[in-house]
C-alpha cells in the first residue's frame, strides 16, 4: 500500500487536540527521561542555533529540516516502543521505520521533491541500506489511532506556529490506515521509497544528503546528551606566543620571554590559502600550522592529522596544554583506533556517546590519524557528519611523505574532494617531499590555490657528519661499543623489530641505560618506555637507545650520535632528525649509514632499487656535513625515476572512493568489513600476549585491559594461534618480556572461549 498521500487543498483541518495524551509518551528513559515533545522541542532549539551559526542555504532547504527534525522520533508513538523503554515488551520495532513513513504523509513532495530528507530520518540510527529494517518484518506492531492523530494535529500546529503552512493532512482515514498496517507495509514502504531513490541518485546528491543527515543527527545527539553546541573558538597569534613560551621555560630550553621569537619560516606560514610547507624536523612545523590555522573564523574546526597514534597522543597533549586555559581541556579531542581506551585512562567518565563526537570532529580541535579522515569517502560510521564537520575546516596534514602509494592516492582524493565541495583548507608538511609529490599534491589541491613556503633559514645549515659503512650494522658492533666511551646519547636504528631485540641482547651489558624500542610493546610498557626515555633527555642522562623505524615520527630526543641501517633517504633523514637537533654547530654529531641486509630489501623497503640508491648518493658525501638544502636535493636525485602515479596500487587507491560510493548509490553506508579496504597499507590488529591473560581477566574496566595490548599484521595475528575472551580482546601465543617486547615463536595455548 502506498502511503504517501497527496496533499489536497483542504487547508488548516482541525484534530481534537490537547497534548494530554503526549505527555505520556517517552522518548528517553533513565536520567535523562524526558517526553517526545520535550526531546523533539528541543531538538528543533538546537537546529536553530546551526542555522544561526551557518545561515547560507535557502529558506527552503531550512524549512525542510525543520520537519525532520520534527518527525524524526514520532514512531516512538508506538507501544511497541514505549513499553520497551520499561524493559517489559521484548518484540520492539524501529521507531525510525515508522518516522519516515508519518514523514510522507504530510505532502507529496517528501515522495519526490523530499526524498532526501525521508532518508535522513530513516537512517538517523542505523546504516542506510536495503537491510536497514529486515530485522523488524513480521513483528506484531501495537499503534494507537489516537496516538496517530494526536501527533499530526501536534506536529502540523506546530508547523504553521513557525511559518511552515504548507502541508495538511486531507483525510482523517489515513490514521485508521497507519494503524491497521503491519510491521512489515511499513518496511515495504521504506524499501519502496529506498528503491526509487537509488535509481535518480548521482554523485552531486552526495552533498546534499551530506548537509541534511548531519544536521539532523547534530540537532538530535546535541539535544539527547542535553548538550550545548560547541562553543566560538578563535586564537591569534600572541596568544600563540604566550603558550609556547609557557611551554618552553617548563622545559628550560629558554630562560625568559625575551629569548623566544618566532621564527620567519612560522610566520611565512599565516597565509590565507593552501600550504605546501617543507621544513627540517625541529623548525617548528607545529607552531607554523597552527598559527596558519589562527586565522579560522570562530565555528571553524581545526583537524591535525597524523601517521601513528603514538605522534597522534604527542600531539594532542601538546594542544590541549596550549589551549586549556582558553577555551578548557576539553575542546582538544583524539581520535585514533585506541583513542578512547587512552582517553579513559585520563578520564574515568569518558563514555561511548561522547567519543562518537569526538569521532566526528565535534570539538573546535581534533587529533587523529589519517585513517579518521578518509573514512568519510568510503562511507563508514556517521560519515555525514564528518564530513559536514570538514565544512570550512582547516586540516593540517603532517609528514604527508611517509604514506604508501594507496593511502596517498585516498589522501590527495580526500583534499581534492572537500576543498570543493566543502571549502576545506589544507596545511601539509613534511621534512623531505620529493618534487614528484609536490606537483600530486598541487594537483589534488589546486595550480592556483596554494603556497609553498620552506624553511630557506635553515637549508644552508648543516646539524650532522654523515659516514657510511659498508658492512651490516651487526658487523660493526665494536664501534658502535666504543663510542659509548666518547658520546653520552647514542642511538642504533635498524629495519626490523627482530634486528633490535637481537642487537638489545647483545649490546644492554656495555651501557647502565639500554633501551629497547619497537612496535612490538604492550602500551603500558611502550608508554613507560617513552618516560623513561624523555626523562632521561630531561635530566641530561647517558643512553643506548637500539629503536626500529618508529624514532623516525615519536620522540623529541636530542642524540649526539646515530648508528642506523640504510633506508629510503626520507626515512635516513626522518632519523637524522634525531641528533643534534638544537643545530649546535660546535657538536662533533655523526650519523653513520650500514648497508642493509638482503632481508630489508626484500620484505621491508621493495621499491625500485631504492635502497642502493639511497646508499650510492650518500656515498659522495662520506666524512662530510650535509645541508638541509643538499638533503632535499638527494631525495629528489632518489625519487627521480619513481612515479608514484604509475603504480598499481595508486590507480586502486584513486577509485576505491568512486567504487564504494557508486556501489552504494553515494549515500547509502558501507559495511564496517570495508575499514579493512580503506586501511590496506595500515592494516594492524590489537592483540594482548598471552602471557597476561590470567592477569587482564582480573581487570574489570575495558579501558585497563587495553593498556596490555599491542599491534601486529594480519599474517602474525593468525600465526598466533589468536582467541577471543568474553570481552572482545584477542590473544595471541607469542613470547614476551618488559625488556624486548613480543617475540615470534608459537607455544602450546588453551582453547578459551572461541578459537578462531
Amino acid at each position: 500500500m502506498d502511503l504517501y498521500l497527496k496533499a489536497l487543498d483542504i487547508k488548516n483541518i482541525k484534530f481534537p487536540y490537547s497534548k494530554f495524551m503526549l505527555n505520556k509518551i517517552y522518548a528517553k528513559s533513565g536520567k535523562n527521561r524526558e517526553t517526545l515533545i520535550q526531546h523533539t522541542e528541543n531538538v528543533i532549539s538546537v537546529l536553530n542555533s546551526i542555522k544561526e551559526r551557518i545561515n547560507e542555504f535557502s529558506e527552503e532547504f531550512w524549512n525542510a529540516c525543520f520537519v525532520i527534525c520534527l518527525y524524526h522520533d514520532s514512531g516512538k508513538i508506538s507501544e511497541n516502543f514505549q513499553k520497551a523503554l520499561t524493559g517489559c515488551y521484548k518484540e520492539n520495532i524501529r521507531h525510525e521505520m515508522l518516522s519516515g513513513t508519518f514523514l510522507g504523509v504530510l505532502s507529496d513532495d517528501f515522495r519526490t521533491k523530499y526524498l532526501l530528507y525521508s532518508m535522513a530520518v530513516y537512517s538517523h540510527h542505523r546504516k542506510l541500506n536495503n537491510d536497514l529494517f529486515s530485522k523488524d518484518e513480521y513483528k506484531n506492531l501495537s499503534l494507537k489511532k489516537e496516538y496517530i492523530e494526536e501527533w499530526f494535529t501536534y506536529s502540523l500546529n506546530y508547523l504553521r506556529r513557525n511559518g511552515i503552512d504548507s502541508y495538511s493532512i486531507s483525510n482523517n482515514k489515513i490514521f485508521e490506515k497507519l494503524q491497521r498496517l503491519s510491521s512489515s507495509a511499513y518496511k515495504k514502504n521504506f524499501l519502496h521509497a529506498f528503491d526509487s531513490l537509488k535509481e535518480k541518485l548521482t554523485e552531486k546528491n552526495r552533498k546534499e544528503y551530506i548537509l541534511i543527515k548531519a544536521i539532523l543527527n547534530i540537532s538530535d545527539w546535541t539535544a539527547s546528551g542535553h548538550n550545548n553546541l560547541e562553543p566560538p573558538f578563535t586564537y591569534d597569534k600572541q596568544f600563540l606566543i604566550n603558550k609556547i613560551c609557557e611551554k618552553l621555560l617548563i622545559e628550560g630550553k629558554i630562560s625568559s620571554i625575551d629569548d623566544f621569537n618566532i621564527r620567519a619560516f612560522q610566520n611565512n606560514c599565516k597565509v590565507h590559502t593552501n600550504v605546501i610547507a617543507i621544513a627540517p624536523t625541529g623548525s617548528g612545523k607545529t607552531e607554523a600550522a597552527l598559527l596558519w590555522a589562527s586565522q579560522k573564523e570562530k565555528y571553524d574546526k581545526i583537524i591535525y592529522c597524523l601517521p601513528t597514534r603514538v605522534t597522534s597522543n604527542s600531539i594532542h597533549k601538546r594542544l590541549t596544554e596550549y589551549f586549556k586555559t582558553k577555551i578548557g581541556k576539553d575542546n582538544c579531542a583524539l581520535i585514533h583506533s585506541s583513542a578512547i581506551l587512552y582517553q579513559k585512562s585520563l578520564d574515568h567518565d569518558y563514555d561511548n556517546r561522547e567519543y562518537i563526537r569526538d569521532k566526528t570532529f565535534f570539538r573546535n580541535i581534533s587529533v587523529c590519524t589519517i585513517d579518521q579522515l578518509l573514512t568519510q569517502g568510503f562511507n563508514l560510521g556517521f560519515w555525514e557528519v564528518k564530513t559536514f564537520n570538514c565544512r570550512n575546516a582547516w586540516i593540517i596534514i603532517d609528514e604527508i611523505h611517509l604514506y604508501a602509494p594507496y593511502t596517498l592516492a585516498l589522501i590527495l582524493n580526500t583534499i581534492n574532494y572537500l576543498k570543493n565541495q566543502f571549502n576545506s583548507r589544507f596545511f601539509m608538511m613534511s621534512a623531505t617531499m620529493p618534487k614528484k609529490l609536490q606537483l600530486l599534491l598541487i594537483e589534488a589541491i589546486g595550480n592556483d590555490n596554494y603556497k609553498l613556503i620552506s624553511d630557506t633559514e635553515l637549508l644552508s645549515n648543516s646539524r650532522n657528519i654523515f659516514e657510511l659503512r659498508e658492512v651490516p650494522i651487526q658487523e660493526n658492533l665494536n664501534e658502535i661499543v666504543r663510542s659509548l666511551e666518547i658520546y653520552r646519547k647514542v642511538i642504533v636504528v635498524v629495519n626490523t623489530v627482530d634486528q633490535a631485540i637481537e642487537l638489545y641482547d647483545i649490546l644492554k651489558k656495555y651501557s647502565i641505560n639500554c633501551i629497547c624500542f619497537h612496535s612490538r610493546f604492550i602500551q603500558r610498557h611502550r608508554l613507560q618506555k617513552e618516560f623513561n626515555i624523555l626523562n632521561t633527555e630531561k635530566a641530561d642522562k647517558p643512553i643506548l637507545l637500539i629503536s626500529t623505524q618508529v624514532v623516525e615520527v615519536s620522540l623529541d630526543v636530542d642524540f649526539d650520535i646515530m648508528f642506523t641501517e640504510n633506508a629510503p633517504i626520507d626515512a635516513i633523514v626522518q632519523r637524522a632528525g634525531r641528533v643534534n637537533r638544537k643545530r649546535d654547530p660546535s657538536k662533533k654529531s655523526r650519523i653513520i649509514v650500514h648497508k642493509h641486509t638482503k632481508k630489508t630489501e626484500e620484505y621491508i623497503y621493495t621499491e625500485q632499487d631504492i635502497l642502493n640508491k639511497t646508499f650510492n648518493v650518500l656515498k659522495k658525501y662520506n666524512n662530510k656535513k650535509i645541508t638541509e638544502a643538499e638533503l632535499l636535493s638527494i631525495v629528489d636525485i632518489v625519487y627521480s625515476d619513481i612515479n608514484i602515479a604509475e603504480k598499481l596500487s595508486f590507480k586502486e587507491g584513486e577509485n576505491a572512493f568512486k567504487i564504494v560510493q557508486k556501489n552504494h548509490f553515494y549515500i547509502g553506508d558501507a559495511e564496517a568489513t570495508m575499514e579493512n579496504v580503506m586501511t590496506r597499507e595500515l592494516d594492524s590488529i590489537n592483540v594482548i600476549p598471552l602471557v597476561f591473560y590470567d592477569k587482564v581477566q582480573e581487570i574489570k574496566e575495558k579501558w585497563k585491559k587495553a593498556e596490555f595490548e599491542l599491534s601486529i599484521n594480519k599474517f602474525r595475528f593468525k600465526k598466533g594461534k589468536p582467541f577471543q575472551d568474553a570481552d572482545g580482546f584477542y590473544y595471541v601465543d607469542y613470547e614476551y618480556d618488559e625488556d624486548t617486547g613480543l617475540k615470534f615463536g608459537n607455544k602450546d595455548v588453551k582453547n578459551r572461549v572461541e578459537i578462531i
